[in-house]
């Protein structure tokens, strides 16, 4: 879980630099003369769901303008709440702010506004992140069917598409967009931790070490059980009872340990790739069950009590 966190970290500080878009976003790279309010219309009118697209003028990097529908990329919220689907069809433009653009904001009583040099639109929240100044002085101004503050033609902007229309349905956005091609965005990573190791390397390197260890303890573990079971003068009934007791136990202990390690880990680590923390557990946990299995199952009794041991022993225990 140590090992995924790192990397799931790396990865959510990327889509941060990104304005909240996914590493499947694409951008938009397009001559048309149409205006972002037919744009809008139109992509209303598809009726498609989960997808969001931004448009940022170029000389206001940090201002974005969004439309969305459904199940999209989020931002990590502060204080209020995000954009939604309603905002998306509402007669005004809605804002979401950068915790440090805050203090910019014109704010008469508890509602925040901000200023976009023609009129004051209200804050419904903000956003933040301690490793990205970039998202922290950004600012997200909602588009709708109707009404849009952008008056400008498409080509004017830079327009980023995420969610479907960036996977399953490339074809409508195309002819949405009116081009042939996308490419991949381009953002500059604000304060990216720097790692003295690159993530993936180092995730590897967690991932190998666990391994080596996940063998290890299985040697010593099914080791340390097979010499009790060589030292044992008992009968074969009660030896195999024995050997699946060591068995029992194994997978008690294996139990315990990997739920204490998922409740430490969740709790104390940032963690997004639970399916594949999941399939790594599953994996190492069969392995070293496996192993741990077959050598305790597979060890030869070497000391078999003879029926004169048997005898006295029975009186032994039944004098007892």
């Amino acid at each position: 879980m140590w090992a995924f966190s790192i990397s799931d970290q790396q990865t959510y500080q990327n889509r941060l630099n990104r304005n909240g878009l996914s590493a499947s976003a694409l951008r938009v790279k397009t001559n048309s003369k149409e205006r972002v309010a037919t744009l809008i219309q139109k992509l209303a009118d598809s009726h498609l769901k989960n997808y969001q697209v931004q448009l940022t003028d170029a000389a206001h990097p940090t201002v974005t303008y969004v439309f969305a529908q459904g199940d999209y990329t989020q931002l990590p919220i502060s204080s209020g709440r995000m954009l939604t689907d309603s905002d998306f069809s509402a007669p005004v433009p809605f804002v979401v702010a950068g915790d440090a653009v805050k203090d910019r904001l014109y704010q008469p009583a508890n509602q925040a506004y901000y200023y976009d040099g023609s009129r004051y639109l209200s804050v419904v929240g903000t956003v933040g992140a301690a490793n990205s100044t970039a998202i922290n002085d950004h600012i997200f101004i909602s588009l709708s069917t109707a009404q849009t503050t952008l008056k400008g033609r498409l080509r004017h902007y830079t327009i980023n598409i995420d969610g479907t229309l960036a996977t399953t349905k490339q074809k409508v956005a195309k002819q949405i967009f009116k081009v042939k091609s996308f490419a991949k965005p381009k953002y500059k990573n604000s304060n990216q931790t720097a790692w003295a190791i690159p993530p993936i390397a180092l995730t590897t390197g967690i991932l190998l070490v666990a391994l080596v260890l996940t063998i290890g303890i299985a040697r010593f573990f099914a080791l340390a059980e097979i010499k009790q079971l060589n030292d044992t003068r008992l009968d074969r009934t009660l030896y195999r009872h024995l050997t699946y007791g060591y068995v029992r136990q194994y997978f008690f202990y294996a139990l315990v340990g990997i739920g204490a390690g998922y409740f430490l880990g969740s709790s104390r680590l940032y963690l997004l790739s639970y399916q594949q923390i999941f399939l790594t557990v599953a994996l190492y946990g069969i392995l070293q069950a496996a192993m741990v299995v077959v050598k305790i199952v597979r060890t030869k009794q070497k000391h078999v009590l003879t029926e004169e041991e048997e005898d006295r022993a029975y009186e032994k225990e039944h004098q007892g």
